[in-house]
């Protein structure tokens, strides 16, 4: 599946699971794991730079949202407790790798 498949065939109300599935038929995410360093940073250089294009697009189609004069991102998937957003005090739990971060938005931010 290409990724503009998988934003056509994502649902509108999805689950975490619904979209963990979805990206696992874009790529295999089990492999990124074990990826050698030369290619996992190849594979996050094209991540980040389709992240700065898409919010180059949504600049330039007026469709950036503001709060308190700020710029709001909006996503919507699993989250993913790394080292840039993990809460702090809170370790690193190896576990995330096996369960593409479903539910882990429980566990450090409650129902919210």
């Amino acid at each position: 599946m290409k990724l503009t498949d998988f934003a056509k065939q994502l649902p509108e109300n999805f689950t975490e699971q619904e979209f963990v599935d979805l990206m696992n038929q874009v790529i295999d995410l089990k492999t990124i794991v074990d990826l050698p360093a030369t290619e996992r940073s190849a594979l996050f250089n094209g991540v980040q730079y389709l992240v700065d294009y898409i919010l180059l697009a949504q600049e330039a189609n007026g469709k950036l949202r503001t709060h308190e004069g700020q710029y709001v991102l909006d996503y919507s998937g699993p989250f993913i407790p790394h080292v840039l957003v993990r809460p702090k005090g809170k370790e690193l739990d190896r576990g995330v790798l096996e369960t593409f971060g479903i539910g882990e938005a429980d566990k450090y931010f409650g129902d919210a």
